[in-house]
């Protein structure tokens, strides 16, 4: 299985692009881009972004190739559009603490109730 690192040096590589030369172009430093390529760091979405645009990667391919989201939180990001609308949403809050508690209290209440029935 490849990963998200695998694929960015593959296509690089096949563009005959260098490092350094991909780096500059998407901003980054090349031992930033070494460390994606080895699998020792994640691009954040800026980044991740600017790599899709430059090698012509779909954003989602890329994302899909991300191991810190389980397929099955993917599947529902994907069959359920409004979630991906309200993690964009949430990232970019002020209040994101605040929030991510108050979602927390949510869902642990709803266990409990889950749990006396």
């Amino acid at each position: 299985m490849s990963t998200m690192g695998k694929r960015i040096k593959e296509e690089r590589q096949r563009q005959d692009l260098t490092v350094r030369g991909f780096a500059r172009d998407i901003g980054v430093q090349p031992p930033y881009v070494t460390d994606i390529e080895a699998d020792r760091r994640r691009p954040g979405p800026e980044v991740l972004g600017r790599i899709s645009e430059r090698l012509g990667i779909p954003l989602a391919a890329l994302q899909a190739l991300d191991p810190r989201i389980s397929p099955g939180v993917k599947e529902w990001m994907e069959d359920e559009p409004r979630v991906s609308r309200l993690l964009r949403r949430l990232q970019d809050s002020p209040d994101r603490d605040d929030l991510l508690r108050r979602i927390e209290e949510v869902v642990s209440r709803d266990d409990e109730e889950d749990g006396e029935s």
